[in-house]
C-alpha cells in the first residue's frame, strides 16, 4: 500500500500547483488580482507552479517505464523536497513583503526538481539495463539479441 501511495504523490502534487494555477488565471482573467495576496504569489501560481506540474508529469512518466514501479528512498525524499519548497512558496507567498523569500525559494525548488528527473531517469535507465543482462551475458547457444559479425552460424551435422 506504501508504494501504491508514493506512486499517486507526484501526480497529486501535479494536480495541486495547476489548481494553484489555474486560480491566478482565473483572477487574472476575472480582472480580481486584488485577490491575489502579493506579487510572489502571482509569480508563483502562474510561472512557478506550471512549471513544477510539468517536472512531476515528466518524472511519473519517467517512474512508469520501470518494473518494478516504485520510487527509490533517495526519490521520495526529493518528491517531499518539492512539496515542502512549493507549500513554503504557497504560505510565504501570502505576505506581501516576502517577496525576498521567493527569489531564494524559486532557484531551490528549479534546483530540486531537476535532481529529482535527474535521479529518476538514471535509476529508470539502471534497471532496465539490469533486467536486459541476463540475455545479454546469458552464453547457452541460443540466439541473441547482440549484433554479430554478419557471418550465418552453421547449423551442427548429425
Amino acid at each position: 500500500m506504501g508504494a501504491r501511495l508514493w506512486m499517486l504523490a507526484q501526480p497529486a502534487v501535479a494536480a495541486l500547483a495547476l489548481a494553484g494555477f489555474a486560480a491566478a488565471i482565473a483572477f487574472q482573467a476575472a480582472g480580481r488580482t486584488d485577490l491575489i495576496p502579493s506579487v510572489q504569489a502571482l509569480i508563483t501560481a502562474s510561472f512557478v507552479y506550471p512549471g513544477l506540474a510539468v517536472s512531476m508529469i515528466v518524472n511519473q512518466a519517467i517512474v512508469l517505464a520501470r518494473r518494478p514501479r516504485e520510487l527509490t528512498t533517495l526519490e521520495k525524499l526529493l518528491v517531499v523536497a518539492q512539496l515542502g519548497i512549493a507549500g513554503l512558496l504557497a504560505l510565504t507567498s501570502l505576505e506581501p513583503g516576502a517577496l525576498l523569500l521567493g527569489f531564494l525559494l524559486w532557484p531551490l525548488l528549479i534546483a530540486v526538481a531537476v535532481a529529482a528527473c535527474w535521479t529518476m531517469t538514471a535509476t529508470t535507465v539502471r534497471s532496465r539495463r539490469e533486467q536486459r543482462r541476463p540475455l545479454e551475458e546469458g552464453d547457452d547457444g541460443e540466439l541473441d539479441d547482440r549484433p554479430g559479425t554478419g557471418e550465418f552460424a552453421a547449423a551442427p551435422v548429425a
